[in-house]
Formats: structure tokens, C-alpha cells, sequence
């Protein structure tokens, strides 16, 4: 099973958990049943073998997009 991110809709908890594509979990924090599924970044190799996410300006220095989860979007 892969990992997958979730976050609760009633006490807005993000948490990781192994889960099938057709499961949505409980949170472990409040065990409501309201959780959403979250889009993943995707990594690609970078020059030098390091990894940044595929697209992302503001991890090679640029704003960003508004809508990223790992800068507050």
C-alpha cells in the first residue's frame, strides 16, 4: 500500500498514513470520518543529483505559485 497524505476537515489535522487509492482513513487525532486526500509534491532529479520539486520556483530561489502546500498556499 502506498503513503498518503490527509488532511481533517473537522479539526484540520494534516497526517501521513498507508492507505488503498479507494480508502479514506480516519484521523488519528479526532477519528472523524471528514478527511480529504492531499495532492503530493513529485521530485525530479536535479543537476547535480540533488531533488526539488518538478516546477516549483521558490525551491530554486523564485515566488511561489500561491498554491503549495509546503510554502503556506
Amino acid at each position: 500500500m502506498p503513503l498518503y497524505s490527509f488532511a481533517c476537515q473537522d479539526c484540520g489535522r494534516d497526517f501521513e498514513t498507508l492507505a488503498r487509492f479507494d480508502e479514506t482513513p480516519a484521523c488519528p487525532a479526532c477519528g472523524s470520518a471528514q478527511t480529504q486526500r492531499l495532492l503530493s509534491l513529485i521530485a525530479k532529479p536535479a543537476s547535480g543529483g540533488e531533488s526539488e520539486p518538478a516546477g516549483c520556483a521558490a525551491m530554486s530561489g523564485g515566488a511561489p505559485c500561491g498554491g503549495c502546500p509546503a510554502f503556506g498556499g
